[in-house]
Protein backbone atom coordinates (compact mmCIF):
# COMPACT_ATOMS: atom_id res chain seq x y z
CA UNK A 1 0.00 0.00 0.00
CA UNK A 2 1.19 3.34 -1.03
CA UNK A 3 1.55 6.39 1.81
CA UNK A 4 -1.39 8.65 2.00
CA UNK A 5 -0.49 11.99 0.93
CA UNK A 6 -2.46 14.76 2.57
CA UNK A 7 -2.44 18.03 0.46
CA UNK A 8 -3.67 20.61 2.88
CA UNK A 9 -4.54 24.01 0.61
CA UNK A 10 -3.20 27.34 1.56
CA UNK A 11 -0.55 29.66 0.49
CA UNK A 12 2.89 28.81 1.43
CA UNK A 13 5.55 31.89 1.43
CA UNK A 14 8.73 31.08 0.98
CA UNK A 15 11.79 33.81 2.49
CA UNK A 16 15.25 34.14 1.31
CA UNK A 17 16.14 33.63 4.82
CA UNK A 18 14.46 30.11 4.78
CA UNK A 19 16.49 29.68 1.95
CA UNK A 20 19.66 30.10 3.74
CA UNK A 21 19.07 28.17 6.38
CA UNK A 22 18.17 24.83 3.57
CA UNK A 23 21.50 26.23 2.06
CA UNK A 24 23.30 25.93 5.32
CA UNK A 25 21.93 22.52 6.27
CA UNK A 26 23.14 21.61 2.72
CA UNK A 27 26.40 22.98 2.90
CA UNK A 28 26.75 21.09 6.30
CA UNK A 29 25.83 17.41 5.02
CA UNK A 30 27.51 17.68 1.63
CA UNK A 31 31.13 18.79 3.62
CA UNK A 32 30.17 15.59 5.90
CA UNK A 33 29.99 13.29 2.96
CA UNK A 34 33.31 14.53 1.01
CA UNK A 35 31.55 15.13 -2.15
CA UNK A 36 32.36 18.79 -2.17
CA UNK A 37 33.67 21.22 0.35
CA UNK A 38 33.15 24.67 -1.28
CA UNK A 39 29.93 24.62 -3.37
CA UNK A 40 27.73 24.53 -0.16
CA UNK A 41 29.19 27.00 1.29
CA UNK A 42 29.35 29.22 -1.87
CA UNK A 43 25.47 29.19 -1.89
CA UNK A 44 25.22 30.09 1.27
CA UNK A 45 27.36 33.41 1.14
CA UNK A 46 25.11 33.87 -1.89
CA UNK A 47 21.63 33.30 0.05
CA UNK A 48 23.08 35.03 2.97
CA UNK A 49 24.13 38.20 0.40
CA UNK A 50 20.83 38.25 -1.15
CA UNK A 51 18.77 38.52 1.71
CA UNK A 52 21.26 41.21 3.38
CA UNK A 53 20.17 43.24 -0.15
CA UNK A 54 16.19 42.65 0.29
CA UNK A 55 16.23 43.62 3.69
CA UNK A 56 18.34 46.90 2.49
CA UNK A 57 16.17 47.42 -0.21
CA UNK A 58 13.19 47.16 1.83
CA UNK A 59 14.18 49.60 5.57
CA UNK A 60 15.41 52.02 2.38
CA UNK A 61 11.96 51.90 0.68
CA UNK A 62 9.54 54.35 1.32
CA UNK A 63 7.61 51.97 3.31
CA UNK A 64 10.43 50.73 5.25
CA UNK A 65 10.84 54.60 6.42
CA UNK A 66 7.25 54.97 6.89
CA UNK A 67 7.44 51.89 9.34
CA UNK A 68 10.60 53.62 10.93
CA UNK A 69 9.45 57.34 11.22
CA UNK A 70 5.25 55.44 12.51
CA UNK A 71 4.37 57.88 9.87
CA UNK A 72 1.00 56.49 9.81
CA UNK A 73 -0.77 58.36 7.66
CA UNK A 74 1.45 57.18 5.14
CA UNK A 75 1.45 53.92 5.86
CA UNK A 76 -2.52 54.39 5.48
CA UNK A 77 -2.18 55.40 2.08
CA UNK A 78 0.66 52.94 0.93
CA UNK A 79 -2.44 50.04 0.90
CA UNK A 80 -6.32 49.39 -0.32
CA UNK A 81 -8.89 48.25 -2.79
CA UNK A 82 -7.96 51.47 -4.36
CA UNK A 83 -4.10 50.44 -4.85
CA UNK A 84 -3.59 47.67 -7.47
CA UNK A 85 -2.77 44.20 -6.54
CA UNK A 86 1.11 44.75 -6.95
CA UNK A 87 1.23 47.99 -5.11
CA UNK A 88 -0.38 45.59 -1.92
CA UNK A 89 1.44 43.25 -2.41
CA UNK A 90 4.33 45.21 -2.19
CA UNK A 91 3.52 47.15 1.04
CA UNK A 92 2.85 43.84 2.97
CA UNK A 93 5.87 42.15 1.81
CA UNK A 94 8.26 44.78 2.21
CA UNK A 95 6.45 45.65 6.33
CA UNK A 96 6.96 41.83 6.85
CA UNK A 97 10.24 42.28 6.69
CA UNK A 98 10.34 45.50 8.15
CA UNK A 99 8.77 44.43 11.80
CA UNK A 100 10.55 41.16 11.62
CA UNK A 101 13.70 43.26 11.93
CA UNK A 102 13.15 46.57 13.37
CA UNK A 103 10.43 44.99 16.55
CA UNK A 104 9.22 48.70 17.05
CA UNK A 105 8.02 49.55 20.52
CA UNK A 106 4.62 51.09 20.37
CA UNK A 107 4.90 53.92 22.79
CA UNK A 108 0.77 54.58 24.92
CA UNK A 109 0.83 57.60 22.55
CA UNK A 110 1.44 55.95 19.38
CA UNK A 111 -1.51 52.76 20.29
CA UNK A 112 -4.64 54.17 19.09
CA UNK A 113 -3.12 55.38 15.28
CA UNK A 114 -1.50 51.56 15.43
CA UNK A 115 -4.69 49.83 16.01
CA UNK A 116 -6.66 52.55 13.48
CA UNK A 117 -3.87 50.76 11.28
CA UNK A 118 -4.69 47.56 12.25
CA UNK A 119 -8.47 47.58 11.47
CA UNK A 120 -7.97 49.31 8.17
CA UNK A 121 -5.90 46.18 7.41
CA UNK A 122 -8.60 43.67 8.98
CA UNK A 123 -10.99 45.69 6.83
CA UNK A 124 -9.17 45.37 3.25
CA UNK A 125 -8.87 41.82 4.54
CA UNK A 126 -12.89 41.51 4.92
CA UNK A 127 -13.78 43.88 2.18
CA UNK A 128 -16.36 43.28 -0.50
CA UNK A 129 -14.45 42.45 -3.88
CA UNK A 130 -15.97 42.14 -7.83
CA UNK A 131 -14.33 39.66 -8.62
CA UNK A 132 -13.05 35.85 -6.98
CA UNK A 133 -9.85 36.38 -4.62
CA UNK A 134 -7.51 34.43 -6.77
CA UNK A 135 -4.40 34.16 -7.44
CA UNK A 136 -1.83 38.11 -6.69
CA UNK A 137 -5.30 38.48 -4.91
CA UNK A 138 -5.12 36.24 -2.43
CA UNK A 139 -1.15 36.36 -1.99
CA UNK A 140 -1.93 40.32 -0.94
CA UNK A 141 -4.46 39.00 1.34
CA UNK A 142 -2.04 36.23 2.96
CA UNK A 143 0.81 38.59 3.27
CA UNK A 144 -1.28 41.34 4.67
CA UNK A 145 -2.54 38.76 7.47
CA UNK A 146 1.02 37.91 7.93
CA UNK A 147 1.28 41.61 8.99
CA UNK A 148 -1.52 41.41 11.53
CA UNK A 149 -0.07 38.35 13.17
CA UNK A 150 3.52 40.52 13.85
CA UNK A 151 1.77 42.40 16.85
CA UNK A 152 1.11 41.29 20.19
CA UNK A 153 -2.25 42.17 19.76
CA UNK A 154 -5.02 43.31 17.87
CA UNK A 155 -7.81 45.53 18.17
CA UNK A 156 -10.98 43.86 20.01
CA UNK A 157 -13.00 45.16 17.62
CA UNK A 158 -11.32 43.99 14.19
CA UNK A 159 -11.18 40.40 15.89
CA UNK A 160 -15.15 40.48 16.60
CA UNK A 161 -15.41 41.46 12.86
CA UNK A 162 -12.99 38.90 11.56
CA UNK A 163 -14.82 35.91 13.55
CA UNK A 164 -18.10 37.42 11.89
CA UNK A 165 -17.10 37.49 8.41
CA UNK A 166 -15.91 34.24 8.48
CA UNK A 167 -19.28 33.34 9.42
CA UNK A 168 -21.27 34.92 6.65
CA UNK A 169 -19.34 34.77 4.17
CA UNK A 170 -20.83 31.57 2.36
CA UNK A 171 -20.11 32.55 -1.06
CA UNK A 172 -17.55 30.65 -3.89
CA UNK A 173 -16.48 33.92 -4.65
CA UNK A 174 -15.24 34.45 -1.33
CA UNK A 175 -13.74 30.89 -0.36
CA UNK A 176 -9.90 31.96 -0.47
CA UNK A 177 -11.03 35.29 1.47
CA UNK A 178 -12.37 33.50 4.12
CA UNK A 179 -9.86 31.23 4.66
CA UNK A 180 -7.39 33.62 5.05
CA UNK A 181 -9.26 35.20 7.54
CA UNK A 182 -9.81 32.09 9.71
CA UNK A 183 -6.25 31.31 9.05
CA UNK A 184 -5.57 34.91 10.95
CA UNK A 185 -7.88 34.17 13.67
CA UNK A 186 -6.76 30.49 14.34
CA UNK A 187 -3.02 31.92 14.66
CA UNK A 188 -3.66 34.25 17.06
CA UNK A 189 -2.25 34.63 20.60
CA UNK A 190 -4.75 33.94 22.23
CA UNK A 191 -6.87 32.42 20.09
CA UNK A 192 -10.26 33.97 19.50
CA UNK A 193 -13.21 31.44 19.92
CA UNK A 194 -13.99 31.45 16.54
CA UNK A 195 -10.26 30.14 15.86
CA UNK A 196 -11.17 27.39 18.28
CA UNK A 197 -14.20 26.89 16.49
CA UNK A 198 -12.66 26.71 12.80
CA UNK A 199 -10.17 23.60 14.11
CA UNK A 200 -13.09 22.21 15.79
CA UNK A 201 -14.82 21.79 12.97
CA UNK A 202 -12.19 20.27 11.02
CA UNK A 203 -11.35 17.42 13.71
CA UNK A 204 -14.64 16.24 14.19
CA UNK A 205 -15.24 15.95 10.38
CA UNK A 206 -15.73 12.58 9.05
CA UNK A 207 -14.33 13.69 5.37
CA UNK A 208 -11.07 14.26 6.24
CA UNK A 209 -10.25 15.42 10.09
CA UNK A 210 -6.46 15.39 9.58
CA UNK A 211 -6.84 19.19 8.09
CA UNK A 212 -7.82 19.93 11.64
CA UNK A 213 -4.90 18.40 12.98
CA UNK A 214 -2.66 20.48 10.47
CA UNK A 215 -4.48 23.48 11.76
CA UNK A 216 -3.83 22.72 15.63
CA UNK A 217 0.24 22.66 14.51
CA UNK A 218 -0.03 26.04 12.81
CA UNK A 219 -1.65 27.96 16.82
CA UNK A 220 0.44 29.93 18.87
CA UNK A 221 -1.70 30.00 21.57
CA UNK A 222 -0.06 26.91 23.66
CA UNK A 223 -2.74 25.94 25.99
CA UNK A 224 -5.16 26.00 23.55
CA UNK A 225 -3.39 24.23 20.86
CA UNK A 226 -2.75 21.66 24.07
CA UNK A 227 -6.43 21.58 24.79
CA UNK A 228 -7.42 20.73 21.16
CA UNK A 229 -4.54 17.81 21.24
CA UNK A 230 -6.06 16.43 23.94
CA UNK A 231 -9.78 16.59 22.14
CA UNK A 232 -7.77 14.95 18.99
CA UNK A 233 -6.42 11.80 21.21
CA UNK A 234 -9.68 11.48 22.88
CA UNK A 235 -11.66 11.02 19.77
CA UNK A 236 -8.64 9.04 17.90
CA UNK A 237 -10.82 5.51 17.59
CA UNK A 238 -13.78 7.58 16.08
CA UNK A 239 -11.99 8.99 13.06
CA UNK A 240 -11.71 6.97 9.58
CA UNK A 241 -9.40 4.27 9.36
CA UNK A 242 -7.14 6.04 6.37
CA UNK A 243 -6.28 8.56 8.82
CA UNK A 244 -5.33 7.49 12.53
CA UNK A 245 -2.03 6.75 11.20
CA UNK A 246 -1.28 10.00 10.27
CA UNK A 247 -3.16 11.75 13.39
CA UNK A 248 -1.47 8.92 15.81
CA UNK A 249 2.29 10.05 14.34
CA UNK A 250 1.03 13.93 15.31
CA UNK A 251 -0.06 12.95 18.89
CA UNK A 252 2.53 10.76 19.60
CA UNK A 253 5.29 13.14 19.01
CA UNK A 254 3.64 15.57 21.77
CA UNK A 255 2.81 12.92 24.32
CA UNK A 256 4.05 14.98 26.51
CA UNK A 257 1.25 17.74 26.37
CA UNK A 258 -1.32 13.91 26.04
CA UNK A 259 -3.41 13.37 29.35
CA UNK A 260 -4.48 9.70 27.50
CA UNK A 261 -2.50 6.43 27.31
CA UNK A 262 -1.77 6.61 23.61
CA UNK A 263 0.10 3.06 23.84
CA UNK A 264 -2.97 1.72 23.81
CA UNK A 265 -3.30 2.07 19.82
CA UNK A 266 -0.37 0.62 18.80
CA UNK A 267 -1.81 -2.72 18.86
CA UNK A 268 -4.36 -2.15 16.66
CA UNK A 269 -1.96 0.20 14.36
CA UNK A 270 0.18 -3.63 14.23
CA UNK A 271 -2.96 -5.34 13.54
CA UNK A 272 -3.63 -3.05 10.29
CA UNK A 273 -0.83 -4.12 8.48
CA UNK A 274 -0.20 -1.17 6.04
CA UNK A 275 2.59 0.84 5.86
CA UNK A 276 1.39 4.21 7.16
CA UNK A 277 0.41 1.92 10.49
CA UNK A 278 3.48 0.14 10.52
CA UNK A 279 5.45 3.84 10.36
CA UNK A 280 3.31 4.97 12.78
CA UNK A 281 3.55 2.14 15.56
CA UNK A 282 7.72 2.46 15.03
CA UNK A 283 7.26 6.66 15.44
CA UNK A 284 5.31 5.84 18.49
CA UNK A 285 7.47 2.74 20.38
CA UNK A 286 10.43 5.42 19.91
CA UNK A 287 8.70 7.99 21.29
CA UNK A 288 7.12 6.40 23.91
CA UNK A 289 10.45 4.86 24.66
CA UNK A 290 8.94 1.42 24.20
CA UNK A 291 11.08 -0.43 22.35
CA UNK A 292 11.96 -3.36 24.33
CA UNK A 293 8.30 -3.86 24.94
CA UNK A 294 7.86 -4.61 21.21
CA UNK A 295 10.92 -6.19 20.14
CA UNK A 296 10.15 -9.19 18.26
CA UNK A 297 7.16 -7.00 16.23
CA UNK A 298 9.90 -4.24 14.90
CA UNK A 299 11.79 -7.39 13.80
CA UNK A 300 8.76 -8.80 11.79
CA UNK A 301 8.48 -4.98 10.16
CA UNK A 302 12.16 -5.16 9.19
CA UNK A 303 11.87 -8.68 8.06
CA UNK A 304 8.92 -8.41 5.75
CA UNK A 305 8.45 -5.16 4.46
CA UNK A 306 8.89 -4.16 1.45
CA UNK A 307 9.12 -0.23 1.95
CA UNK A 308 13.10 0.55 2.66
CA UNK A 309 12.21 3.67 4.68
CA UNK A 310 9.74 1.62 7.13
CA UNK A 311 12.86 -1.20 7.35
CA UNK A 312 15.39 2.00 8.09
CA UNK A 313 13.64 3.08 10.64
CA UNK A 314 12.77 -0.54 12.10
CA UNK A 315 16.18 -1.44 11.88
CA UNK A 316 17.42 1.95 13.73
CA UNK A 317 15.21 0.81 16.40
CA UNK A 318 16.63 -2.59 16.95
CA UNK A 319 19.67 -0.98 16.82
CA UNK A 320 19.13 1.53 19.73
CA UNK A 321 17.34 -1.63 21.80
CA UNK A 322 20.90 -3.91 21.19
CA UNK A 323 21.16 -4.84 17.36
CA UNK A 324 19.23 -6.59 15.08
CA UNK A 325 18.67 -9.95 14.90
Amino acid sequence: MKKIKILVAGIVLIGIAGAAGYYLRKGRTVAATGVTHGGGIEILKAAQLNAGMALKTHLDSPVGKAWRTKDFTQLHSMFGLKKNVQDNISFFQASIYILDVTKPDWKLEERKSLEELQTAIADYMMAKRDKPVLGPEAQALSYASKVLLKFNSIPEESIKAMSNFYGVANSEGQRNQKDIVGETLLRMNPVPERGRKIVREKIYSKQDPYQGVVLIAQMRDAMAATELWNEVAKNFSSYPAQYRSMIFKQLVIRHQLIKTDLSVHLDSLLKDGNENSQDAFLVGVRELDIVSKYRSDIQNIANLTQYPETKILALSLLNISGGAK
